[in-house]
């Protein structure tokens, strides 16, 4: 049965939904063949530990449809960002021609994880809701600059992608990865700063009443004006 328009949940992941949130990462497999994919939602990496620390450090926010877990976001906050993998290898980064990002550095940056939802249609329309939550509470929590990194090669995630343009994140640069199992890929690196953020977020809520009125839900309770 369809859910009801409308008819969602988003709140933040407690120690037992740790399967919950496996159950989704593992329903969203990699597409074998390179090319390009406009259903998105794999997540490389990180396993059933690696989970149960992110929410206990709260960066977890979980969408529920009907009472079932379907989707989840990971966003991380500047220290654990700072404390990251991917801080760590930033020199390797091959940063777009005009952006340097040393003049953002000193400043409070979080970086946006994952973004992870089951297929259907309103579940995907909610998982968006789901992503202008992580980010809005990053905000509101004082960061100024968010990064994000999706897949590029050997399959390209066109479904993220079109997602972080939509919200007002650029295209900043790539970097090589490896993953078990996987093997090397190439990820794009997308930068979204605050300002940017608040503005497409106030184009949404100054839209039609039932887009109006996801973006609210998804700012609700965060502190963000």
């Amino acid at each position: 049965m369809s859910p009801a328009r409308d008819e969602f949940l988003l709140r933040p992941a407690s120690a037992r939904d740790v399967d919950a949130v496996l159950a989704v990462k593992r329903a969203l497999a990699m597409p074998a063949r390179p090319g390009e994919t406009a259903t998105g939602g794999f997540i490389l990496g990180a396993e059933r530990e690696a989970y149960r620390q992110l929410i206990a450090g709260g960066c977890v926010e979980l969408l529920e449809v009907c009472g079932r877990v379907v989707g989840y976001a990971v966003a991380l906050p500047d220290p654990a960002l700072r404390a990251s993998d991917i801080w760590r290898r930033r020199a390797a980064i091959r940063w777009v021609q005009g952006f340097d990002p040393q003049p953002f550095e000193p400043e409070p940056i979080a970086y946006f994880d994952q973004l992870a939802v089951l297929p259907g249609i309103h579940v995907r329309a909610y998982g968006a809701v789901l992503g202008l939550r992580a980010l809005a509470k990053l905000f509101a929590a004082g960061h100024r600059h968010a990064l994000t990194t999706t897949l590029r090669a050997p399959v390209r995630n066109a479904a993220a992608h079109a997602y972080l343009r939509r919200i007002g994140a650029r295209l900043v640069g790539q970097l090589d990865e490896t993953y078990a199992g996987v093997g090397a890929v190439v990820s794009d690196i997308y930068h979204l700063d605050r300002d940017t953020f608040l503005a497409r977020l106030g184009r949404y809520r100054g839209a039609p009443p039932r887009v109006a009125g996801l973006a609210e839900r998804a700012v609700a309770g965060t502190g963000l004006a």
